[in-house]
């Protein structure tokens, strides 16, 4: 899980520094910088799949290998905060820490870039991990995280930059070496002892940002046919939808839980979930209500984007975090409470964190106490144009005002919070 995320001169997020829970919400008015903190989120998951940072910013196409990357909004051009002279802020800056074992013992674990432009093309400026500093070796080890076989265990490997000065070689889980050790290597085996601990930590915090799954279901992509080949995850907005189901339906525990939600949106209607095959083998959702069927192009978009989001916490592998822009498209108000309660339930059982945005004034009257301190209020700074985002625990007099009555969600429709930051 990402416990805490610290973000530098990132188009609008100047200075942003967020404890992230297992839940996270995000409210605030339009163009209050909601969008772009997601957009950062993106450009962590470019980095932890290994994209080349200009990929990550401006795109890249499909090729046989690996499908299309869209890139950043704006691109490297509108990466870095402009002040209000149209200068831009550098370097950009993200710090991870993320909980991840440690010499055995659970451990906060830290990761931080930063990156300069120049010409409208990013360069790595700095780059450091839980204090060690030094790009080279920290390449060496990156250009080496999926060098792991299915069961975590390391397999043997050679790396050598001669215009760095290092190799590496690494043999099993219990024997490792570093040869021809420049003075960063050093520090690295002084401060950790085993370099394997150090390596497995990096490596589980470039998986964790590269595991993360962005999703904004489009009605008309999961009403639609389905490949039959089995998938891992939901595309962005539902590709595989129906396929996700299907490998759902064979899962009884799966299938049961995921059924009871659905009861709880619709009750008293839906009996049963299935899928149909076409001809050709695509694969369609399907609702069952007693002897009647209904096929996915008859269901409304709110029960189709209920049901997908409710099926993204069941999928065959589970992504570390899953982000959710705008969550109460099509549903109605009094459904709200039920999606809020999947997302906290869910999130916890399946220790995939969830960050959600939301523009809904009624789902802030259903947080718990536990909730406010990772539900985050956005705002742009009057003078600055910067993005302020701070939890609602941190909101002056909150308490005291909501004891004598007052909801959350008239606060917000007043624009009391905005108010007070």
């Amino acid at each position: 899980m990402i416990s805490k995320l610290k973000i530098r001169n990132f188009k609008s997020l100047e200075s942003l520094d967020l404890k992230l829970g297992h839940f996270n919400l995000l409210v605030g008015a339009n163009a209050s910088g909601k969008s772009n903190f997601l957009d950062a989120l993106r450009f962590l998951k470019g980095l932890g799949n290994d994209l080349d940072l200009n990929e990550i910013l401006n795109g890249k196409p499909s090729s046989t290998l690996n499908a299309r990357w869209e890139g950043i909004r704006g691109g490297a051009r509108y990466f870095a905060f402009l002040d209000r002279n149209g200068k831009r802020q550098e370097p950009v800056s993200f710090d991870i820490e993320t909980s991840l074992p440690l010499s055995q013992e659970p451990s906060a674990f830290d990761y931080h870039l930063a990156v300069s432009i120049k010409d409208d093309h990013a360069i790595v400026s700095e780059e450091s991990a839980s204090d060690i500093p030094g790009s080279h070796l920290l390449n060496v080890i990156r250009e080496n995280l999926l060098t792991n076989d299915t069961e975590g265990n390391f397999k043997s490997y050679y790396v050598s930059r001669p215009t760095a000065g290092i190799c590496v070689r690494t043999f099993s889980e219990d024997i490792e070496k570093v040869t021809e050790h420049t003075e960063e290597a050093n520090a690295l085996s002084n401060t950790y002892g085993p370099f394997q601990d150090f390596y497995r930590s990096l490596r589980d915090l470039f998986h964790e940002i590269a595991n993360m799954q962005f999703l904004d279901p489009d009605p008309v992509i999961l009403r639609g046919y389905a490949d039959h080949g089995r998938i891992a995850q939901m595309g962005e907005h539902g590709e595989g939808f129906a396929g996700i189901i299907k490998q759902i339906c064979g899962s009884p525990s799966s299938y049961d839980a995921l059924l009871e939600w659905l009861k709880n949106l619709r009750p008293d209607e839906i009996t049963s979930l299935t899928t149909v095959e076409a001809p050709a083998g695509e694969l369609m959702l399907a609702v069952n209500e007693y002897s009647r069927q209904f096929l996915a192009p008859t269901l409304s978009e709110g029960t189709l984007r209920f049901i997908a989001l409710a099926a993204a916490f069941f999928q065959p592998v589970m992504p570390k975090v899953i982000v959710l822009e705008e969550i109460e498209k099509g549903l109605h108000p009094s459904r709200l409470r039920l999606l809020l309660e999947l997302m906290r339930t869910q999130s916890k059982r399946t220790n995939t964190q969830v960050i959600a945005t939301t523009h809904s004034p009624t789902l802030l009257s259903w947080l718990t106490s536990e909730d406010r301190k990772t539900t985050f209020v956005c705002s742009r700074d009057a003078e600055s144009g910067a993005t302020q985002m701070h939890s609602l625990a941190e909101l002056p007099d909150l308490e005291s005002i909501l004891s004598k009555g007052s909801a959350l969600s008239e606060l917000f429709e007043q624009g009391w919070m905005e108010s007070v930051l």
